[in-house]
């Protein structure tokens, strides 16, 4: 019987080695072998003693000494991040194993990382010095994992990590994150109940739905730039704790919460509580709800309410709400004496994957959406999910739209995962909710960390934006939702792209079967070709004559064309229908 080859689970520190070895091998019935674990048992001493005593070439000797008594019986091994970037290492572990990198967005990984406790390279650096020497690792690595037989997104949970590698190595599909024996719906089909659940609640009230089980487990995604660096961070039902931990980052002396008054009245008073608690006086201020209180005269209005409480450079603001709360609030606190900290506490799960992060914020012109604004990033963002149970089911799936967005430029496996759990997201189960978040925050991390201020990679957060900001001025943002908008925009952008010949044909139709389950429209509102050529000549991401336009290169990838309006929308095309 031919004996097994090793696998060697390779991958940057804080992708989860260690957790996902042990559980690989016993479902392999394999020994599991930890090189960082092995050399300090030969060694004697640990990792950081050694580095400190002998320095790195002497550990890195040591570690190609336990590589090669892990590889003789098909072990499952874990190495260490930076063992495979060393010389001739990527040849040698091809030749003797299979290798399987697991991956994960930098933001993940600074998150699990935490303070680096035990990890030589980033002893001793402050948050935003870690992020910056993370990333500098893993771009010098980069090269060396792409060396590896099999990519695996380490971002999920441990479990469907290692069914989707023993899939691999069996070589069967490993699609389904759900692991062996799952059922997954196949794709563009929605339960009989559920798409019932969707009819119902699209107009309905707020709901006090439960997350069952949801527990107190928690997760942190990066945002890294530089000293500006923050933290995305996720939890259950946490909020007044989370209150104690803003006052610990600002180090302010007065805060206003910034919300809308039925926000307000559910989640001011716990996370009033928590700031109160960590030593800082509270104030509240209301603003009208929905996109239309994003006008200048509001802003004004604003400004108005921060001096009557007496805030001033030693006072923050807290914006609590959805993305209007939070563009508005944001933009005050970035233009008030000239700028203040402000930070964000997103309650819809349009804010939570998309609108939180990153630092824009603006209002909108009669001409037009976010025409006035600036990009002034949050100190952090603090999300708790005990917030969607009061979400009406219509917002929920509007948010979800962003998900989809993320997915579909960025992320196949995520558009994948959404196929298979997009009904239970919806129904708020706690650990399809916890995944899906955490990886749409992590997309938009990564992008915004790699494109602060739009200069070109960051433009394919727009895809969808370009027809769905036109629907939103048409209906002069009233009576669709944002969330709804750009799902008819990313249809319309998808048949485009197809159109163009830049993405096969069948892309637009998995897309809007995803959409489409989601409970979201896909119809366009009927307007004149030329009202909506109106509307798209006056877009923030034209440039000359030519406007920024995102195409689908694929699910999961995308680039941008510079187009004229009337090449976005040519003769003939005509609205009312399917996009």
């Amino acid at each position: 019987m031919t004996k097994p080859r090793p696998v060697f689970l390779v991958g940057m520190m804080g992708a989860g080695k260690s957790t996902i070895g042990p559980r690989l091998a016993a479902r392999l019935g394999r020994r599991y072998v930890d090189t960082d674990q092995d050399v300090e048992q030969c060694a004697g001493r640990t990792i950081a003693e050694i580095f400190a005593a002998e320095g790195e070439a002497r550990f890195r000797a040591l570690e190609r000494e336990a590589i090669e008594r892990a590889s003789g019986d098909g072990a499952v091994v874990a190495l260490g991040g930076g063992a495979i970037a060393q010389p001739g290492a990527v040849r040698r572990l091809r030749a003797r194993g299979v290798i399987v990198h697991l991956d994960a967005p930098i933001g993940i990984l600074l998150g699990r990382i935490g303070d680096a406790a035990g990890r030589p390279l980033l002893a001793g650096l402050g948050p935003r010095e870690r992020a910056a020497k993370l990333k500098a690792l893993l771009d010098a690595r980069r090269a060396h994992y792409a060396g590896a037989h099999h990519r695996v997104d380490a971002s999920a949970a441990p479990d469907d990590v290692v069914a989707r590698i023993e899939a691999l190595l069996a070589g069967r599909p490993a699609r389904n994150h759900q692991g062996d024996g799952a059922s997954a719906r196949p794709p563009g089909k929605a339960s009989k109940a559920m798409k019932a659940q969707v009819r119902r609640t699209r107009s309905a009230k707020p709901t006090s739905a439960k997350l069952r089980g949801q527990g107190s487990r928690r997760a942190s995604v990066e945002v890294a730039l530089a000293e500006r660096s923050y933290a995305i961070e996720l939890g259950h039902d946490w909020l007044e704790t989370a209150g104690r931990r803003m006052v610990e980052l600002l180090e302010v002396e007065k805060v206003a919460i910034v919300s809308v008054a039925p926000v307000a009245r559910r989640y001011a008073p716990l996370l009033a509580r928590g700031l109160a608690a960590g030593g800082a006086r509270v104030g509240r201020i209301l603003v009208p709800d929905g996109d239309s209180a994003k006008n200048l005269r509001e802003l004004g209005r604003l400004y108005e309410r921060f001096l009557d409480q007496g805030m001033d450079r030693h006072s923050a603001v807290v914006a609590l709400g959805g993305g209007v709360v939070g563009d508005l609030s944001g933009f005050a606190a970035a233009s008030f004496l000239r700028g203040i900290p402000f930070v964000q506490v997103p309650t819809t799960v349009l804010s939570m994957v998309d609108a939180s992060i990153g630092g824009k914020t603006g209002v909108n012109l009669s001409r037009g959406k976010n025409l006035v604004g600036a990009f002034h990033q949050p100190r952090g963002v603090f999300i708790d999910t005990a917030t969607l149970a009061s979400l009406p089911m219509r917002e929920r799936a509007a948010g979800v739209a962003e998900l989809i967005k993320a997915a579909a430029i960025w992320d196949e496996a995520l558009f994948a995962w959404l196929e298979d759990h997009i009904e239970a997201f919806l129904a708020l189960e706690p650990e399809a909710l916890l995944h899906g978040l955490e990886r749409a925050c992590a997309i938009k991390a990564e992008v915004v960390s790699r494109d602060e201020r739009e200069g070109g990679l960051r433009r394919l957060l727009n895809f969808g934006h370009t027809l769905g900001h036109a629907i939103e001025k048409h209906a002069r943002y009233r009576g669709i939702l944002h969330g709804e908008a750009v799902a008819i925009g990313m249809i319309f952008a998808a048949e485009r792209s197809e159109a163009l010949g830049s993405a096969p044909v069948g892309t637009a139709a998995r897309l809007a079967a995803l959409i489409e389950r989601a409970g979201l429209p896909t119809a366009i509102p009927d307007r004149p070709r030329q009202a909506y050529l109106s509307a798209i000549g006056v877009d923030k991401k034209r440039q000359g004559s030519g406007i920024h336009f995102v195409v689908l290169k694929g699910i999961g990838r995308a680039g941008t064309v510079s187009l004229r309006p009337e090449e976005i929308l040519p003769s003939g095309w005509r609205a009312n229908r399917r996009a």
